[in-house]
């Protein structure tokens, strides 16, 4: 998901730092539409759901119609790109994502149910594929890397109470459970890597914050340590091509990627983690073009960078941080955003790269990506989505957690949601335009941009459905069936 966050990027870091993303310098750029069958905001299981089957669907819907019946299992299903792609040419497939692995965007390959919240059998889907219905053969994928161990745990969360570790080593899985492993790990094995306890942690909590992945109770081996050994998207990623190209070396593979916490934080009006996040997708995309040459597979690998949604999020001017926090009113607070020409120039820069490394002039965290070396300037930016609770805004970077805007307060009901006061102590008040019940910001109408590079890039340019990216990446596989039983 990277559109939300793109126009950090691209609207606001200027001045000082001006960076132009791998993305942008691909041959192709068309827009599509996200909306779904019944709604104009679309969700990401839906909109998932759209990129994966060309069938569009209604809000929390994976990979089928939504019906009335009771049973969110029974409703009439359509196969996904992968399942397509396994059962016609036989390839490999691969899913790696940040987020909890039964999240939509993952699950979407695998899982056909109305109720994206049916984690246990989004997980089970992923290894058996669909079981009480006539459906094609389905074997488990080449690669699946995320977090979410809470569904691989025996538990009362995890399908039927099962070991999923264990069901999938029964399959001949190679299960990783920390970075380490993960580069340590053979590629003509089938390789389960799942690194910590629901969402993985965020680009700039691993690499600036690190004090803030000590969370008790996030090993993904189920115990009381912290997940502090995770890999970023760049190594799963590296890891699942280097898999699937070994083990599907004449029948090619298809591998989906997600850096899913660009949304998350962008709901969270996390925008700097946001920012983190999709650097950290720019950086992956660098690599993944190397390495594929490296390989001998660029020319023959058609590369899709795309969103399933945007979130209406714009830059408007520049804030001086240090003003803002020597006033005490909310109204004074608001003299220190600058628009037009007092906007000025953030102070995000990049680094000096003649200075020594670890310097604070010489942050570099990954070769040739200009990740900013202060994450907390004086002069950052105004930015913020297009509806959001209401919550105190600081344009400042949380050093300490990933953002929490609004709260439920005892006494309330627990729909009620309110702004949390500590979330940002020096900022001014913003009253919310969305209903009182949400917490977070939401997703918007806005058409999103797709990036295409290899071949049939070209069918990839204009502005089209969503709809229209799993016909042409179908078209491109050749996975038309031209008789009955072909």
């Amino acid at each position: 998901m990277i559109t939300a966050a793109r126009l950090i990027a691209h609207q606001s870091v200027n001045g000082k730092y001006q960076t132009r993303m791998a993305m942008d310098k691909f041959p192709v750029l068309g827009h599509q539409m996200t909306h779904s069958i019944d709604s104009f905001i679309t969700d990401s299981a839906n909109s998932a759901t759209a990129l994966y089957t060309g069938h569009k669907s209604s809000v929390n819907a994976l990979g089928v119609y939504a019906d009335s019946s009771p049973n969110p299992l029974d409703d009439p299903k359509v196969q996904s790109i992968a399942e397509l792609f396994h059962e016609v040419r036989g390839g490999g497939v691969g899913i790696v994502s940040t987020a909890f692995i039964a999240d939509a965007t993952p699950g979407a390959l695998t899982a056909h149910t109305r109720n994206r919240g049916q984690y246990g059998n989004v997980v089970d889907s992923f290894l058996n594929g669909i079981t009480n219905y006539t459906w094609p053969s389905w074997t488990g994928p080449d690669v699946l890397f995320g977090g979410g161990a809470e569904q691989f745990i025996p538990s009362s969360k995890s399908f039927q109470g099962k070991d999923y570790y264990q069901e999938f080593r029964n399959k001949g899985y190679n299960v990783i459970q920390n970075n380490t492993a993960l580069q340590a790990a053979p590629t003509t094995e089938r390789s389960l890597g799942i690194f910590s306890v629901s969402n993985m942690a965020k680009w700039l909590d691993r690499n600036v914050y690190k004090n803030n992945t000590q969370i008790p109770k996030t090993s993904p081996d189920g115990s009381s340590a912290a997940a502090v050994d995770q890999p970023g998207l760049k190594e799963m990623t590296l890891k699942a091509i280097d898999i699937l190209h070994k083990r599907n070396p004449d029948k090619g593979f298809f591998l989906m990627s997600e850096a899913a916490s660009i949304d998350k934080m962008m709901h969270t009006l996390d925008y700097d983690r946001a920012l983190g996040e999709l650097l950290e997708l720019d950086d992956t995309i660098k690599a993944t073009l190397k390495h594929l040459e490296e390989i001998g597979e660029l020319e023959n690998t058609l590369v899709i960078v795309t969103a399933d949604h945007g979130h209406g999020f714009d830059v408007t001017g520049g804030v001086d941080t240090k003003f803002m926090d020597a006033q005490t009113s909310d109204r004074a607070k608001r003299n220190a955003v600058g628009t037009y020409e007092q906007s000025g120039l953030s102070q995000y820069m990049v680094a000096n790269r003649s200075a020594p490394i670890g310097s604070d002039q010489n942050l570099v965290y990954s070769a040739g990506v200009d990740f900013p070396v202060n994450w907390d300037p004086r002069y950052t930016l105004q930015s913020g989505l297009a509806t959001f609770p209401d919550h105190r805004e600081s344009y400042r970077i949380h050093k300490g957690s990933v953002r929490v805007p609004a709260i439920n307060i005892t006494g309330f009901s627990s729909n009620d949601y309110f702004l949390n006061y500590v979330d940002a102590i020096t900022g001014f008040v913003i009253n919310g335009t969305l209903p009182v019940s949400a917490d977070q910001g939401v997703h918007s109408l806005t058409d999103v941009p797709v990036f295409a590079q290899g071949p049939c890039q070209s069918a990839f340019g204009g502005v089209y459905n969503n709809v229209d990216i799993f016909y042409n990446i179908a078209t491109c596989l050749r996975l038309q069936r031209t008789k009955a039983g072909h």
